[in-house]
C-alpha cells in the first residue's frame, strides 16, 4: 500500500497555501466561519491538493491543534478514544494526565471557554470550511467531470462526517432533542458570516443528504488508499447515524450492503495480533500513524499493555509511551472462557514475592487481559488489555506504536447493527446475524429470541469487539438512553475504575457512580468565542448547561 506519508510533504504543502489572514482570524477567534482563498482552487489538481491538507487534518487533527494535550479529541482516531473513555469499560491512570485523564474524569473542558468546547468546534468546522471551499471553487474548475463528481462526493462525505461529530459533542441524542438546537450548518462560503443555529432534524436531514449524495457521486471511486474516502465509507457512516436517528429499515439497508462486500472477518490471530494490520479484509476505512503524520498521538501509544520487559516508564525504551489506558474488572467479566476475544493472564505479585513470580512477556503475549506486576501499586491490580498493541518489526523487532496503521472502521461494526436494526424491526434474522459474530469469535452463542433480552446481548456483544473504535462509551449510552455506571476500585475489587473517575458523576453508593445519559455533562458548550464573533446567535438561549438534562 501506498503509505500516506509517502504524501506528506504534498499535504503540508497544500495546507501552507491557505490564506494566512483567514487562518490568523480563525485561530483568534474560534468561530464556525473560514474563508478560504483562490489559491489552488483554479483546476481539479489544485483542489485535489486542498482536498488532500482536509484528509490531514481529519484523519490526524489539524497541525496547529496543539500536542499531547489535545490528543484525545484532534482527528477521527482521537474521537475513537474519547468517546470510549467517557464511558464504563476503560480506566485511565494519572500517569500521564492531559486529555486522557480529562476525558475519563468528565473534567471541566467541556465548557465554552475548555479545550473541549473550543478545539473540536474549531477542528470540525476548519475542515468543513476547507470542503465547502472546493465544492463553491468546483463548478468552474479546469478538470474533467469525473474528477469533479469524485471531488465533490469526498467533500460531502467528509462533511457529512464532521457535522455528525458536532451533533454527538454539542447535543443530546436525536431522539430527544430533534426539534432542540443544533449546530451551525455552513454548506458554502457564500453564506453570511453571521448564521444562526440549525435544530438538530435539519442538521441530521444535511447530514444524511450529504454522505447520500456522497455515495452516488462515489459509486464509481476506485481509491487507491484505505485512508481516502469511497462509497463504502460513506455507506458505513450513513448506517452509524441511521443508527443514531433509530431509522432501523435505513441502517438495516446500508450495513447489509458495506458487510457483503466486507464480509470475511478478522480471524482469531489477525484479531489478537494488536489492530495495526489494516490489510486484513474487513478493514473498511483506516489511517496510517508514523513520526510524520501521526504527531505522536497514535491511539496505540496511549493503551498501557507494553511488554513486562519494556518496562514501565514512560522514556522506558525507545518509544515515548503514555501508559495511560487499562480496562474495568466489569468488562474484563463481560467474556466466557472460550472467547478468545477474553483471554487472561490471572498471574499477580505481591510485596515479598520472590522478583521470578512477577509476570513476563511469555505470560502476556498468548492472552487479552493481563495484570502489570511491576507497575507502580495505584495500578499494578488493574488489568492491561492488548487490543491495540503493535507488534510490527520496525527497527529490528522492537514496538513502535508511534508508526501503527490504525482502522477507523470495519465491518464487524456493520454486523452488529444488521443485528441490531434487525431486532428492532422484529426479524428473527438478528440471532442468527448476532451468533456469525459470536460464533467466529469463540464466544457462547446467544440464544434468546425476546427483543429486550436479545438487544442487550447485542449492546454487550458491541462492548467486546468494538471497544477503542469510539463506538461504545459514551456513544452507545447517550444513543441509547442508558445510564453509565462504574464501579470503583475496592478490596474486593481492585481492578475496578479509580476513584479519580467517579468523583464528577452522580454517586449511587459507596464506590458506585452514574452519569445519566441525557446529561450535559457528556457534552460539550459552544465556544464563548463564537457567540462574541456572530451576532445572529445568543449566549442566554442557544448555550448548552454545564450539566443536567436541560429541558
Amino acid at each position: 500500500m501506498k503509505k500516506l506519508y509517502n504524501i506528506i510533504t504534498v499535504l503540508l504543502i497544500a495546507a501552507m497555501m491557505l490564506p494566512v489572514s483567514s487562518c490568523d482570524k480563525e485561530l483568534t477567534t474560534g468561530s464556525s466561519v473560514e474563508v478560504a482563498g483562490d489559491a489552488l482552487k483554479s483546476s481539479t489538481v489544485g483542489l485535489n491538493m486542498l482536498l488532500r491538507s482536509t484528509y490531514v487534518n481529519l484523519l490526524f487533527g489539524e497541525l496547529t491543534a496543539g500536542g499531547q494535550e489535545v490528543g484525545t479529541y484532534v482527528g477521527i482516531p482521537g474521537f475513537n478514544l474519547y468517546y470510549d473513555l467517557s464511558g464504563q469499560d476503560a480506566v485511565v491512570t494519572k500517569n500521564y494526565g492531559m486529555s486522557p485523564e480529562d476525558c475519563y474524569q468528565f473534567a471541566p473542558n467541556r465548557t465554552n471557554a475548555g479545550l473541549y468546547g473550543v478545539k473540536i468546534w474549531r477542528m470540525m468546522y476548519l475542515i468543513i470550511n476547507q470542503a465547502n471551499a472546493i465544492l463553491d471553487a468546483l463548478p468552474e474548475a479546469v478538470g474533467e467531470q469525473a474528477e469533479k463528481d469524485v471531488l465533490e462526493g469526498q467533500c460531502k462525505a467528509i462533511r457529512g462526517i464532521c457535522y455528525f461529530h458536532l451533533m454527538i459533542n454539542y447535543q443530546q441524542t436525536y431522539s430527544i432533542a430533534k426539534d432542540k438546537r443544533g449546530v451551525i450548518m455552513r454548506t458554502s462560503g457564500s453564506q453570511p458570516l453571521d448564521l444562526g443555529f440549525s435544530t438538530v432534524q435539519q442538521c441530521y436531514d444535511q447530514i444524511v443528504s450529504d454522505l447520500s449524495d456522497a455515495k452516488t457521486k462515489l459509486a464509481n471511486f476506485a481509491r487507491v488508499d484505505k485512508w481516502q474516502v469511497n462509497a463504502d465509507v460513506a455507506a458505513g457512516y450513513l448506517a452509524r447515524v441511521y443508527q443514531v436517528m433509530e431509522r432501523w429499515d435505513d441502517a438495516l439497508r446500508e450495513a447489509t450492503a458495506v458487510y457483503n462486500k466486507y464480509n470475511v472477518l478478522m480471524t482469531k490471530e489477525e484479531w489478537c495480533g494488536g489492530h495495526a494490520n489494516i490489510e486484513v479484509p474487513e478493514i473498511i476505512w483506516a489511517v496510517v500513524m508514523n513520526e510524520l503524520s501521526g504527531h505522536g498521538n497514535s491511539p496505540f501509544l496511549y493503551w498501557h499493555n507494553q511488554d513486562p520487559d519494556y518496562g514501565e516508564g514512560m522514556t522506558d525504551g525507545p518509544v515515548y509511551n503514555y501508559l495511560a489506558i487499562l480496562v474495568d474488572q466489569k468488562y474484563v467479566d463481560l467474556f466466557d472462557d472460550t472467547d478468545y476475544r477474553g483471554t487472561k493472564c490471572t498471574k499477580t505479585w505481591k510485596e515479598g514475592d520472590p522478583e521470578a513470580n512477577h509476570v513476563t512477556n511469555a505470560d502476556t503475549k498468548p492472552v487479552m487481559f493481563w495484570h502489570r506486576t511491576r507497575a507502580q501499586s495505584a495500578w499494578k491490580d488493574k488489568w492491561a488489555y492488548n487490543k491495540f498493541k503493535y507488534y510490527g518489526d520496525i527497527d529490528g523487532g522492537i514496538q513502535q506504536p508511534d508508526r501503527s496503521d490504525y482502522s477507523i472502521l470495519r465491518s464487524s461494526e456493520m454486523l452488529l447493527i444488521k443485528a441490531e436494526a434487525e431486532a428492532n424491526l422484529g426479524n428473527a434474522a438478528a440471532l442468527s446475524t448476532l451468533n456469525t459474530l459470536q460464533g467466529l469469535r469463540n464466544a457462547q452463542l446467544t440464544t434468546v429470541t425476546d427483543k429486550a433480552q436479545l438487544l442487550e446481548a447485542i449492546y454487550v456483544e458491541r462492548r467486546k469487539e468494538l471497544l477503542g473504535e469510539g463506538v461504545t462509551g459514551m456513544y452507545d449510552n447517550v444513543r441509547l438512553k442508558k445510564d453509565m455506571i462504574r464501579y470503583g476500585e475496592t478490596n474486593d475489587n481492585p481492578a475496578g475504575h479509580f476513584f479519580w473517575g467517579l468523583t464528577n458523576l452522580d454517586p449511587v453508593s459507596d464506590n458506585v457512580a452514574r452519569m445519566p445519559s441525557n446529561d450535559y455533562r457528556y457534552f460539550c458548550q459552544i465556544p464563548i468565542t463564537e457567540f462574541a464573533n456572530n451576532t445572529a446567535i445568543n449566549e442566554a438561549t442557544d448555550q448548552n448547561p454545564f450539566r443536567g438534562t436541560g429541558n
